[in-house]
């Protein structure tokens, strides 16, 4: 395993539980249609905020993806030296990144959420500014906007074309049509 350099990196998911004894593990993507993890690819492993490491856990560190397969739709890698499944087990629960020059490129009208966040959040159909984004939670049936008022009120609007007009990341303004109330 070598020593992680200081790159801008991203988190595409989470290390989840081993899988097997040759050192493979599960890997819970935070996008799920993501391409973004593939053999060949540089991983950056590294612990989330303060979260409390496992005795046995090793540092943040990098390795290459050497194998990928799916079970069930979720991607089991094997990463360079880790080699069985006390190892797997030891970077459990770690985020997995990759470097930000290796994003895929998105299809047209698609965004990373980390070039969105920060965005003015305004309704077209009053004209008011709702506030900026803060987050879109991933997890649920549809994705939904986490948005900041100025006063510190978290609201929360379904990404879905019914409210969604337009995402501009140069003007950094998305903008969205709400229905009477919604704000109430």
């Amino acid at each position: 395993m070598k020593t992680s350099a200081k790159k801008e990196a991203v988190a595409i998911g989470r290390v989840g539980s081993a899988a097997g004894l040759k050192g493979e593990f599960r890997v819970n993507l935070y996008a799920a249609d993501s391409d973004n993890l593939k053999e060949g690819k540089n991983l950056l492993f590294r612990h989330k905020g303060k979260a409390t490491r496992a005795e046995n856990a090793p540092e943040d560190f990098c390795a290459v993806c050497e194998k990928i397969r799916y079970q069930k739709d979720k991607p089991v890698i094997k990463a360079e030296g880790i080699d069985d499944r006390n190892g797997a087990e030891a970077i459990r629960g770690m985020e997995v990144c990759i470097d930000s020059d290796e994003l895929d490129e998105l299809p047209e009208g698609e965004h990373y959420v980390r070039n969105i966040v920060g965005c003015i959040v305004k309704d077209i159909a009053s004209g008011q500014e709702i506030g900026k984004l803060k987050d879109v939670i991933q997890n649920t049936a549809q994705s939904v906007l986490e948005v900041e008022t100025s006063e510190g009120k978290i609201v929360l609007i379904p990404a879905v074309d019914a409210f969604m007009r337009s995402i501009d990341e140069e003007g950094r303004l998305i903008e969205v049509e709400l229905i009477p109330g919604f704000l109430e």
